[in-house]
């Protein structure tokens, strides 16, 4: 019984023993393991061994590696700075050419401005007298506005219709928000054309310069042998500070073509004569106007119709204006006084006849825009009449609406008359309301 005890106690050793022995194993094994994946096994394309294998080679070869490496880096610089440097040199050259350009543009904008500058008064101060009846006595400069417009033409007249409506005693042409058309010869540099609200011309020039002929558009007349093609050509003569001193008006007549075309010319007739006289500086001092009576044929004679001078006086604000006619006529001849304020408004004009049978005042009344709001008509000193002025928006139907009030003995207007309706009212002598327009 002891015998067998002691064999199993020696079955149970052997058994333990050989589990150790196993485990011992298993570690070795892991351990030989991690060795093979560890850095003691040699790997030739590592990072280490090539390391190490550039250890092994010589200094020359170390050497030239090395250098290799900072030419490579120093080329790639280079390049780097090459490319920047092209990019920054074409830049500047693209800027420079940017400059140049807005310059000469500039450049070439002021010079197309002066050249108008100097150009276009003579020839609209030569246009205006010529196509109006109204006495311009002052012009404005025109002047260049920043460096790319040209500032308004504006002409002070002494009109003598006082019953419209803005501003009738200015002519305002706008050069800059609505440009006139121009047609120039850049050959000759001069303006052959000016197109504009009121005004279309061309020009020729003579050799001198010293005259001006102004062709306008034609038009078809009806004479007693028939239709005729006519043609305005006007002669305009200057002084040596040009100033426009005589203007020629003729009609050129030609056969109107059954469509209203340009036939055969008839003849040429002299229609009116115009003559300027200024002071030293430049202000008009007299003004004549010889109308020539209207011609048939080529065969009728030329006879004057009418003949009227002028004479202008400038005070301050105010010109005094004595008309003559030849012959003289007393109850036609008179001095007109026209008073303005210091914007150039028109505040009153006023008539005298040499008979003294004619004396009467025209009070003009403006609103903020420098536009009529009323004319007050005096007779004698008493008002008979006034004239209301209304605007309206420029897109309205409308723009423009006129009253006219009539005044009676005890000055109160009891009639009123909408020029631009025809409507009429009255008012109610006991009420003194107005009764609707009707």
């Amino acid at each position: 019984m002891k015998s067998m005890n002691i064999d199993i106690t020696r079955q149970k050793i052997f058994f333990v023993f050989f589990a150790v022995l196993l485990n011992l194993n298993f570690i070795c094994a892991q351990s030989g393991t991690d060795t093979l994946r560890g850095r003691n096994l040699y790997r030739p394309n590592s990072e280490k061994h090539q390391n190490m294998d550039l250890k092994r080679e010589s200094p020359d070869t170390l050497k030239q590696v090395n250098q290799d490496s900072i030419n490579a880096r120093l080329q790639f610089i280079r390049d780097s700075i090459s490319i920047r440097l092209q990019f920054i040199q074409d830049s500047i050259l693209a800027r420079e050419k940017f400059v140049r350009d807005s310059i000469q543009r500039k450049k070439e904008i002021l010079d197309s401005l002066t050249f108008l500058k100097n150009e276009l008064p003579p020839l609209l101060e030569a246009s205006l007298k010529t196509f109006s009846d109204d006495i311009i006595v002052a012009n404005s400069t025109i002047k260049i506005v920043g460096d790319s417009i040209l500032s308004d033409y504006t002409s002070l007249i002494l009109p003598f219709t006082i019953d419209q409506p803005y501003a009738p005693w200015k002519s305002v042409m706008n050069l800059s928000d609505k440009p006139i058309k121009l047609s120039i010869d850049t050959i000759k540099n001069k303006i052959m054309a000016v197109k504009a609200p009121g005004l279309s011309c061309s020009f020729a020039y003579n050799t001198r310069n010293a005259i001006l002929i102004i062709s306008s558009k034609s038009s078809i007349v009806s004479k007693s042998s028939g239709k005729q093609y006519k043609i305005p050509i006007d002669s305009v003569w200057f002084d040596r500070r040009g100033k426009a001193i005589k203007i020629k008006k003729y009609f050129e007549f030609y056969q109107a073509t059954g469509q209203y075309q340009k036939g055969a010319y008839l003849f040429t007739h002299l229609t009116q004569v115009k003559q300027f006289e200024y002071d030293a500086t430049g202000h008009l001092t007299r003004y004549q106007v010889t109308n020539f009576c209207d011609r048939e044929k080529a065969q009728d004679k030329r006879k004057v119709c009418t003949n009227m001078t002028f004479t202008i006086q400038k005070q301050g604000n105010s010109y005094m204006l004595t008309r003559m006619t030849d012959p003289a006529n007393d109850f036609a001849d008179g001095k007109f006084t026209y008073e303005f304020d210091s914007d150039n408004n028109l505040q009153s004009v006023s008539f005298v006849n040499n008979k003294k049978s004619e004396n009467w005042k025209t009070i003009v009344e403006v609103n903020e825009s420098g536009y009529v709001s009323r004319y007050i008509y005096q007779n004698k000193g008493i008002v008979r009449k006034t004239l209301l002025v209304n605007y309206y928006p420029e897109k309205a139907r409308q723009k423009v609406e006129t009253i006219t009030c009539l005044f009676e003995d005890d000055g109160v207007s009891y009639y009123q008359v909408n020029n631009t309706t025809g409507k009429t009212r009255e008012r109610n002598r006991l009420t003194m309301e107005w009764s609707p327009w009707k």
